[in-house]
């Protein structure tokens, strides 16, 4: 049986949902799969979350955070336009290592994104321009001029979805992890960057 604090105990359920949507998918996660694995009585969804779309949903959100967090260095961001490549990429880098390194969460986050549960209230909630990408977004729009091409939110929604479309793929087999895999990988992804900037700069015909 859980014990703790409510923080903490929705936590825990929200990573047992984790857990059973990485092994059945959300068509195979039902509350008595949810509960076993939780540890917890059937009816105690209902005591922590409004209902079980309120759990997956928070549980995406969990998710969610831990991945925007990675981007919250916004004072790192170099004044030089040259440099900023280089730090774009080794950012890209630690969000691709936490994917692999956090395979359920990947699973859970791609499939997810992927399914009618990303909803558009889901997408407004998740577009969330305080959260710390978009700062470094901001930062990088002094050198870059990036907001007078495209929204700062389709640029950060191109990475999530090739950077965990991708990582889903090394996780179940499909593609092969390899440092040379990774470095080929991240100049896709700022070369799919790259050529969305290129594009939105190009006038209307």
């Amino acid at each position: 049986m859980i014990t703790g604090s409510e923080e903490e105990s929705r936590a825990l359920m929200m990573n047992a949902a984790v857990r059973i949507v990485a092994r059945h998918g959300f068509e195979g996660f039902t509350t008595k799969k949810w509960a076993y694995e939780a540890g917890v009585a059937e009816g105690s969804l209902y005591y922590h979350f409004k209902s079980k779309k309120d759990l997956l949903d928070e549980t995406f959100f969990m998710i969610d955070d831990e991945i925007t967090a990675l981007y919250s260095d916004e004072d790192g961001v170099p004044e030089e336009r040259g440099e900023i490549r280089g730090y774009a990429e080794n950012l890209w880098k630690k969000h691709y290592r936490y994917l692999l390194d956090h395979p359920d969460r990947t699973k859970y986050y791609y499939r997810f994104r992927t399914s009618p549960r990303y909803t558009d209230e889901v997408q407004t909630e998740h577009q969330d321009d305080s959260k710390g990408v978009y700062r470094i977004l901001e930062q990088m729009d002094k050198s870059l001029h990036l907001a007078e091409r495209l929204p700062f939110h389709v640029l950060w929604c191109y990475v999530l979805d090739t950077t965990t479309s991708i990582a889903f793929r090394v996780i179940t087999g499909g593609i092969k992890q390899s440092d040379e895999t990774e470095k080929q990988l991240a100049c896709l992804v700022l070369r799919g960057l790259e050529g969305l900037l290129d594009r939105a700069a190009e006038p209307a015909v």
